[in-house]
């Protein structure tokens, strides 16, 4: 086990900064935002409307997040000397949490805003069999699920990350120094 670096403790703090932001953002804002929005507003399409620029800025945060995550994963994978199988889940969970992001971000959140913006009328008026209500559905679904799929991947990171710094603390350190002898100030032997 390598002794503390300098830079380990601030690269720690800002990987746990990068957790709390990847794992929590997208939890409260599936769980508080998304439903409150909904059932406050009088229709789907502006409660859709609403949460559509949202959606995108906490894209981008937890794009951010997850680069942060893979560089200081990265960082103290090669410090702490983390076994492969660990370390390959600390630099590839973030990857695939970029990747849900920029999905969502790039590929699912522009058409789900072309679908409302192009349907005639309101999405909650049309039919249930109607091409673009089913659609959207479809779109949906997807980024729920791309979501999900950030939120694993964050929690995975979470995981490999407490296991690891668990088996830091419970690993021996370098032995510790003999103590060196008190020397005697006074010599009493002798009276």
């Amino acid at each position: 086990m390598k002794p503390s670096g300098r830079f380990e403790v601030p690269v720690l703090a800002v990987h746990l900064l990068a957790l709390a932001v990847t794992v929590g953002a997208p939890l409260f804002f599936g769980a508080v935002v998304a439903p409150s929005a909904f059932r406050v507003l009088p229709t789907r399409d502006l409660a859709g409307a609403l949460q559509a620029p949202i959606l995108t800025r906490l894209c981008w945060g937890l794009e951010g997040g997850f680069v942060a995550l893979l560089a200081t994963s990265w960082y103290l994978g090669r410090r702490w000397q983390t076994p492969k199988a660990a370390a390959a889940l600390l630099t590839r969970a973030p990857i695939l949490g970029i990747i849900g992001a920029v999905v969502i971000e790039k590929l699912l959140i522009p058409p789900i805003d072309r679908i409302r913006a192009e349907a005639p009328g309101l999405i909650d008026d049309l039919p249930a069999a109607d091409p673009a209500r089913i659609l959207l559905a479809r779109y949906h679904r997807l980024a729920t699920t791309f979501f999900a799929v950030e939120i694993a991947a964050a929690l995975l990171v979470l995981f490999v990350t407490a296991r690891e710094v668990s088996r830091r603390r419970g690993a021996p350190g370098p032995p510790a120094a003999a103590r060196p002898p008190v020397p005697k100030l006074l010599d009493l032997s002798g009276v």
